[in-house]
């Protein structure tokens, strides 16, 4: 073939337009099922994920009540909140209702509060972060979404505490030694 015949074979196809070459077609390929069979392991990873965080899409499996705190330093909305140790809710939100912390609690409908239980702010460790940690009563009148539970113990003031034994040892009590001082000076 000479050098015209090959020109006039490609001047012969229009420009831009290539020859589409047919492949025979072989079912699913090893790759396909590799795909399939990663994405259907991320999404069981993910739904695991999900439910071992306590996630919820939706908050109509969940209702509130408040409590009533004298005390809530370092309770944070977004904290647990605990039945012997499972987590059954968290707190959405803390406000002031003079004098007291009112704060409110989102718990999973399936779990019933009751009138006489107790609601105690405690530490996760020494250090830790704060928690709401619900003890168990004998009644068994729930309180209704949106009530008040008034059964509760605030935090412990560590500095309330160092207080209390630094007066204890003696060393905090000023009236006996504005008496003892006034009866020398007599």
């Amino acid at each position: 073939m000479d050098q015209s015949e090959s020109n006039k074979t490609q001047s012969d196809q229009p420009k831009g337009v290539t020859k589409h070459i047919e492949v025979p077609k072989r079912g699913f390929t090893m790759e396909f099922f590799v795909g399939i069979f990663g994405m259907v392991g991320l999404a069981a990873a993910g739904y695991q994920a999900i439910g071992l965080g306590g996630f919820s899409f939706n908050d109509s499996d969940k209702y509130e009540i408040q409590a009533e705190f004298d005390n809530v330093s370092g309770l944070k909305p977004g904290a647990p909140v605990e039945i012997a140790g499972v987590p059954i809710g968290e707190i959405s939100r803390i406000t002031l209702k003079d004098p007291e912390a009112l704060v409110t609690l989102k718990l999973r409908s399936d779990i019933k509060i009751f009138d006489d239980d107790v609601a105690s702010v405690r530490t996760q460790g020494i250090i830790g972060d704060r928690y709401v940690k619900i003890s168990r009563g004998a009644s068994e009148v729930a309180i209704k979404p949106g009530e008040t539970l008034f059964e509760t113990e605030s935090v412990v003031d560590i500095e309330d505490i160092i207080g209390k034994i630094v007066h204890s040892l003696g060393g905090g009590d000023d009236d006996e030694e504005k008496e003892d001082s006034s009866e020398k000076t007599k």
